[in-house]
């Protein structure tokens, strides 16, 4: 029967557990059990970083002027984003940095997303539709709220920031003046990458795509039946996925890709079995990798000092 009664699985339901997601998937399992099962709604809400804000700034305002047929200085100058942006709090000077270069170039990133979209068949869209889909083995639903949803396809935003270093400026040796005569020495030289000792550099979009927005896609794909593409966007390039220049986007590849996102929550569900819902087994059942947390990485750099102090308590 299509249509029978869905029940939640009973590992789900032990904590608490009423749907799951891509973005879940996407986690390491070590940090998706500390910020979805030891903290509380409250807490998490407090795990961001400089790309996180960055991100869901540059989905707001690419998203508005996609809908709304406006403008990204339009966009960008609304109430709501401004104050988004002055009341980000930044983790450290390397992620202040991040975040000062991120806004610097937000315009020129939305404005790629936008020429990305103008590529497909003109249509109306509509922007962060929620659906909420069952698939089978998995015993919960998956929960999703898809970036753009027209008439023939779907789209999924993907931004790429760019990349800080610490890099003062070399102090001059030499005083040129002096062996020639007239000549200025200019040590201001503007550079539209560079913020006091700090530079940045834009990244090339990669010719594939990530698997795991692949996985995102196609289940957005499986639960619309519209065509799926990706839109990739830095300040200096772009590129917009379709099953017409992407291999991995064709009906056959994306059952592939659903099958492992299904996997992915497959072996989620059988450690929560496992843990039978207590956190602290799953905590255990899901160790962290020490040296990603003291190196800071991507995933471990959002976590606020005091909430990282109490969770490794855990385990040594």
């Amino acid at each position: 029967m299509a249509n029978h009664l869905k029940i939640i699985g009973e590992a789900y339901q032990k904590f608490n557990d009423t749907n799951t997601s891509v973005s879940a998937n996407k986690e390491p399992h070590s940090l998706r059990a500390f910020k979805r099962y030891k903290l509380n709604s409250e807490q998490r809400n407090k795990c961001t970083n400089a790309s996180l804000t960055l991100g869901t700034l540059g989905h707001d305002i690419s998203e508005k002027a996609i809908v709304k047929n406006l403008s990204v200085e339009e966009c960008i100058a609304d109430k709501e984003i401004q104050n988004k942006i002055k009341s980000y709090v930044t983790v450290d000077m390397k992620d202040q940095m991040k975040f000062e270069f991120g806004i610097k170039f937000l315009k020129d990133i939305c404005q790629n997303h936008i020429e990305n979209i103008k590529e497909l068949p003109k249509q109306k869209w509509q922007t962060e539709i929620e659906h909420v889909k069952w698939i089978d083995p998995i015993n919960v639903p998956f929960r999703m709220f898809i970036d753009l949803t027209g008439d023939t396809h779907i789209n999924d935003l993907k931004n790429k920031f760019p990349t800080v270093k610490y890099y003062p400026l070399k102090k001059v040796k030499k005083d040129i003046t002096k062996e020639y005569p007239g000549k200025k020495l200019d040590t201001t030289k503007e550079n539209a990458n560079r913020i006091g000792d700090w530079t940045c550099s834009h990244p090339k979009i990669d010719q594939r795509a990530f698997t795991s927005d692949l996985m995102q896609i196609a289940l957005y794909s499986h639960t619309t039946g519209l065509k799926p593409s990706l839109s990739y966007a830095s300040a200096t390039d772009r590129i917009l996925f379709t099953e017409d220049n992407c291999e991995e986007l064709k009906p056959e590849n994306l059952k592939r890709n659903l099958q492992e996102l299904i996997a992915y929550e497959i072996a989620w569900e059988k450690k929560l079995k496992a843990a039978n819902g207590s956190v602290d087994e799953l905590l255990w059942l899901n160790i962290p990798d020490f040296s990603e947390i003291r190196k800071g990485s991507f995933w471990w750099n959002s976590i606020p000092k005091e909430y990282m102090e109490d969770y490794l308590k855990t385990y040594v």
